[in-house]
């Protein structure tokens, strides 16, 4: 028994994130992008309005902007800046389960097999899309960790923070693919194999890349950082 068990994760290929390098780029660029315009429109913006039109005339105007550029600058800066470090930015899966590296190749996150746990449901791995989420849906399933004594739904997301990775789907057919391998008690949801494009016959993906709904999102996000911009521009060009 213990022999066959080898043998099986032997012969089982994990998969490793692969990252979009264009893709990537321009979302980061974006971002920061986007955190420049921030700070330009909401901090520089009322400095100068200041200077131009005198502490009396803008104070509160300032005050309210600054405030505003606190609310967003400072939680972006800690968590993308100062901690990135600390930040997924590989995923790997194995016949262990589910891990998360950061940049210094130490796991920030883990799932692995024996930690799950069978569901209430009909199934236990299920897909669900979440308000204001990813435009590809969420891998549902219940975990119970020896720390924990309750079990715990949690949601898998195999993107990573200011990365976009192009292999997600693969990501997916692996780790569904390793559960159905060494946790057979548990039940695969066919519309989650279909959400993601997999074959169940082969755990191979029929679509890869990065889907039209993703650069959408990018093309949207690019002509977003634009007219932020663009605004301080048009404005110091107005009072000029």
């Amino acid at each position: 028994m213990n022999t066959i068990k080898t043998n099986t994760e032997l012969s089982f290929q994990g998969a490793e994130s692969k990252i979009n390098r264009f893709a990537t780029s321009i979302l980061q660029t974006t971002f920061f992008g986007m955190l420049l315009a921030v700070f330009i429109i909401f901090v520089l913006g009322p400095a100068y309005g200041i200077w131009k039109r005198g502490i009396d005339a803008m104070l509160l105007v300032a005050l309210l902007c600054w405030g505003i550029s606190l609310l967003i600058l400072i939680p972006a800066i800690r968590y993308y800046i100062i901690k990135r470090k600390s930040l997924a930015s590989k995923i790997t899966v194995d016949h262990t389960g589910l891990f998360w590296y950061n940049s210094k190749n130490e796991i920030v996150e883990q799932i692995l097999y024996t930690e799950l746990h069978p569901s209430k449901q009909n199934f236990d791995l299920n897909t669900v899309t979440t308000v204001g989420g990813s435009l590809v849906p969420l891998l549902e399933l219940t975990v119970k960790r020896d720390k924990i004594e309750e079990e715990v739904t949690q949601r898998i997301d195999m993107n990573l923070p200011l990365y976009v990775v192009k292999n997600k789907s693969t990501l997916y057919a692996h780790f569904m693919q390793g559960i159905a391998i060494f946790r057979p008690d548990l039940k695969i949801n066919p519309v989650a194999l279909k959400s993601f494009s997999i074959d169940p016959d082969t755990w191979k993906v029929k679509g890869k890349g990065i889907s039209w709904g993703g650069w959408l999102l990018i093309l949207t996000a690019l002509i977003l950082t634009g007219i932020l911009i663009s605004i301080p521009f048009l404005f110091f060009k107005i009072e000029n």
